[in-house]
């Protein structure tokens, strides 16, 4: 078995690392972990209005920030030299895709292919990993949903997404490039954008939870999640830049547990100590047509690689609703 992420640190002592995305959620934690592992961060952002990007995310780390978008000519300095990119930008807004596809499309496809190009001219040794998601799969057919699984995405943001990684896989193959893409499924903890409901159930649940109001479920509550904390997303990528055994591979990135969503709703509810409750409610029209029913990951192929997610979900969430309460602002900046 392959060591654990923590085993690897070696790898990023000094090395130059470039995330994109850096100043958003999953970003950011990757950022602060490649920091404690002593390497050189540069973090590209476009600082996208409604996506997050928040600077408070990196107060107090040693970390160069460059204000740009991955299609931007100026990131091909940043990139130069770089040992490992992680190709974490994108738009994750499943009725904002519907409701702009051309701007989907761009953030979570087209750019990206410019940002190959360019780490192909200035940067053809690093690895890459790339971070999709398990949208790209649509209404599953069965479950767990493993790689082998058809991807028939039901909205614009699966079809921009599944493009995305394509993009990477192909400037693997053809190109050389050392390209991982990883399909995260629902990712939870500090530093996520609460204040919009358009970015996920969880910061959603979580806000109203810590607001005091009530929480707000579609249909019956029956659909079924499998939930992951940021911690075990970013053990993921960093075991997928280490691991030769990754390139060239497509993973999913996942939770062996999954539960309603009225359950979790549940669960938040009672580690906060929230009065809101919470009801369920009937669905609006611009999401019951790219609701994708119960959905639950299978993990196992990158479980190979020696990857496990550690984190209980009572647990995490009550560490997420403890950093939440001790930092009241996430609940009305950004």
């Amino acid at each position: 078995m392959s060591p654990a992420p923590a085993d690897r640190e070696p790898a990023f002592a000094s090395a130059k690392c470039v995330v994109t995305g850096g100043l958003g959620f999953i970003g950011s934690n990757l950022v602060h972990a490649l920091v404690v592992r002593g390497a050189n961060v540069h973090v590209i952002d476009a600082r996208i209005p409604e996506h997050g990007a928040n600077d408070a995310n990196l107060a107090g780390l040693d970390v160069a920030i460059h204000d740009a978008s991955i299609d931007d000519a100026d990131v091909a300095e940043v990139c130069a030299g770089a040992s490992y990119i992680f190709n974490v930008a994108g738009q994750v807004s499943h009725v904002a895709s519907m409701r702009d596809p051309q701007q989907d499309l761009r953030l979570n496809a087209t750019s990206h292919a410019t940002f190959l190009e360019t780490i192909r001219a200035v940067s053809p040794h690093a690895r890459v990993v790339h971070t999709s998601t398990r949208q790209v799969y649509g209404r599953p057919v069965r479950v767990p949903v493993d790689e082998s699984h058809p991807t028939h995405p039901v909205d614009v943001n699966g079809v921009a997404k599944l493009a995305g990684e394509q993009l990477h896989m192909v400037y693997g193959h053809v190109y050389g490039l050392a390209v991982t893409s990883l399909r995260l499924t629902n990712v939870y903890g500090p530093r996520q954008r609460l204040t919009s409901d358009e970015l996920g159930f969880l910061p959603v649940f979580i806000r109203r939870a810590l607001c005091d109001e009530v929480i707000e479920i579609f249909g019956d509550g029956s659909q079924r999640r499998d939930c992951l904390h940021v911690d075990d997303v970013v053990d993921a990528i960093l075991l997928a830049a280490c691991d030769d055994r990754a390139i060239g591979e497509i993973y999913n990135v996942g939770s062996p547990v999954d539960q309603s969503l009225r359950e979790i709703a549940e669960l938040i509810v009672e580690l906060s100590g929230s009065t809101g409750g919470l009801q369920l409610t009937s669905w609006p029209s611009d999401h019951v047509k790219i609701d994708v029913g119960s959905v639950h990951i299978d993990a196992s192929k990158i479980e190979a690689l020696g990857w496990r997610s550690r984190t209980d979900m009572r647990a995490g969430l009550g560490r997420t609703i403890d950093f939440y309460r001790e930092c009241p602002w996430y609940l009305s900046s950004t």
